[in-house]
């Protein structure tokens, strides 16, 4: 079952999203369009989908969020049974419920062979409302989360919860993740785990890169957005699926890791500059709802390749990721040049001094910010200093931190 959630039931734009295309990327690798919307909590967002046959095997990577989205799938991956393909997987480029509200689809497809394969360590992703809660649970450690969310806007929660005592926060978080996954149904019981044991090394050119290997394809382990999540690539066509590693909201959740997302920007751009990718794109990258979001949001982007729906050719792939990596790198360096700067700071006025940055990368950041996109700058914040093992104290109601040492 889909998803059927969301603050504002009923007022999902269906015609915007029959905009969405359908569009094969190369020889038997399809990209199914997903949607992006201006405001994430009343129209959440849908991933990009996407079905690749290699021989007598069909690879889904990733369900998205809508039930207009089934109807696509589906008709490729019976095509490709009716054509002879017998086996069909499934597999997440993340947890995420914009990836994971049509998983039982499969089930639906008309094959007798067929697999949900999800790295262990995404388990708890994948339990959508415990991970949600967890994590507010955890960034009570380092900050407040409930007194950061937005006090202006459109949407009322966020005003309410930013407002009341950290226990009714709480409970009107947890009802509100009951809202906003509602249907969902993410097959999770029925997996094959993928343990980090039973990962492989490969090695394109100077770059050493671990996962799993699903027919052709080589399932990367990347751990960027999320502890499990993964990008795809396939060599026969060059191509690199990057899921939402590249992508700019990132590190969304206290779970992700901004130190992997720019070590794996570093290797995937080595790997074009090396000619081991000739096409790319991600979870996300749609020229169609990046030039709605952009006209609504009014904000330019800061590279003309995050307006693309594909990316072609080696120059252009690993300046992409090139970006993506110098885009990460200046968000770390501006957190922790601020942290420096002031000696010692909470999380939130940390935060402060960085929505008042001149720094270009942090400017594009602030605009992009909940609850336009899940994009929250206090995450990004906390996930850093955590990473970065930066001192903290507690006084009082404040967790001030101090610069830390191998910054």
């Amino acid at each position: 079952m889909p998803y059927q959630g969301g603050f504002s039931p009923g007022i999902f734009p269906i015609k915007d999203f029959k905009r969405s295309r359908v569009m094969e990327i190369a020889p038997d690798v399809w990209m199914i369009e997903g949607y992006i919307s201006s405001n994430f909590l009343k129209n959440p967002p849908s991933c990009n989908c996407f079905v690749l046959l290699d021989e007598d095997m069909v690879l889904l990577v990733d369900t998205g969020t809508y039930g207009f989205y089934r109807e696509p799938i589906l008709k490729i991956l019976r095509r490709y049974r009716q054509e002879g393909a017998k086996r069909l997987v499934l597999m997440l480029t993340q947890g995420h419920f914009d990836h994971v509200a049509n998983n039982d689809l499969i089930l639906e497809a008309g094959y007798d062979d067929v697999r949900f394969l999800l790295p262990e360590v995404e388990l708890t992703t994948i339990d959508l409302y415990n991970h949600w809660n967890n994590e507010a649970v955890e960034l009570l450690e380092y900050y407040n989360p409930f007194r950061m969310l937005p006090m202006k806007g459109p949407t009322v929660i966020p005003n309410l919860v930013s407002r009341v005592s950290i226990e009714l926060a709480r409970a009107i978080f947890r009802l509100n993740t009951k809202i906003l996954f509602r249907g969902i149904k993410t097959l999770a019981d029925r997996a094959e785990i993928l343990t980090s044991e039973s990962r492989i090394k490969k090695q394109y050119g100077d770059t050493e890169l671990w996962g799993w290997e699903v027919g052709r394809f080589f399932a990367i382990h990347d751990g960027t957005h999320s502890p499990g999540h993964t990008s795809f690539y396939d060599p026969k066509y060059k191509l690199l699926l990057t899921g939402d590693a590249t992508l700019e909201i990132n590190p969304p959740f206290f779970n992700g890791s901004m130190d992997a997302c720019i070590d794996y920007m570093q290797r995937f751009r080595r790997l074009a500059e090396q000619g081991d990718i000739e096409i790319a794109t991600d979870a996300h990258r749609s020229s169609i709802w990046t030039q709605k979001l952009q006209d609504e949001a009014k904000y330019d982007p800061l590279h003309p390749l995050q307006k693309v729906d594909v990316v072609t050719g080696k120059q252009d792939c690993a300046a992409f990721y090139d970006f993506f990596e110098e885009y990460f790198r200046a968000l770390k360096a501006e957190t922790l040049g601020i942290l420096k700067r002031l000696g010692q700071a909470t999380i939130p006025e940390i935060v402060e001094e960085f929505r008042a940055s001149p720094n270009p990368y942090a400017r594009f950041k602030n605009i992009i910010a909940f609850p336009k996109l899940p994009s929250r700058t206090d995450v990004m914040v906390a996930n850093i200093l955590k990473e970065a093992d930066a001192p903290r104290r507690r006084e009082g109601n404040r967790i001030i931190f101090t610069p830390p040492e191998k910054a």
